[in-house]
């Protein structure tokens, strides 16, 4: 399932360690707050508490779930000299109220804001949505073990 487009891969940035499963009934808000709860010890040393949480609160506002049913909420931080990813995995999901689209996978992505990353951000943006299509989000959202996903995706 590697796919590679200009510099970016999942490999980069799915590893066990970043995929957590979540409990189901929780909303789109308490996910993505969960996830930058997890994500925060890979930035603790870059980014502040405070700047992590506003800005991605303030970014999540702005992005849409995909008709896939993937949701990728994404910030950009100058600090960052990398992608930093974690992967929430919903196996009851929930429904998104703007969409009204049932949500099983989020990866909240975080990226330097840098002029020279711009297309690596895009392209790994692009890399995602197609990724994450229906059929494997319901085989991510069957497993128990994060190992297994991150292997699934990545094919390691």
């Amino acid at each position: 399932m590697i796919r590679q487009s200009d510099g970016v891969s999942l490999s980069a940035i799915i590893s066990p360690e970043n995929v957590i499963f979540l409990d189901g009934g929780i909303s789109k808000e308490e996910t993505v707050r969960q996830l930058t709860e997890k994500m925060l010890p890979q930035v603790s040393g870059i980014i502040s508490r405070k700047a992590l949480f506003d800005r991605v609160a303030e970014v999540e506002k702005l992005n849409q779930v995909l008709e896939s049913g993937f949701y990728i909420p994404h910030a950009k931080f100058p600090e960052l000299d990398g992608f930093y990813a974690v992967l929430g995995l919903l196996p009851e999901g929930f429904i998104d109220q703007v969409s009204r689209l049932k949500v099983r996978a989020v990866l909240l992505l975080l990226s330097p804001h840098k002029p020279a990353f711009f297309q690596r951000h895009l392209n790994m943006l692009s890399l995602l949505s197609q990724t994450f299509q229906p059929e494997l989000i319901e085989k991510l959202a069957a497993l128990k073990d994060p190992s297994a996903a991150a292997a699934l995706i990545t094919g390691k």
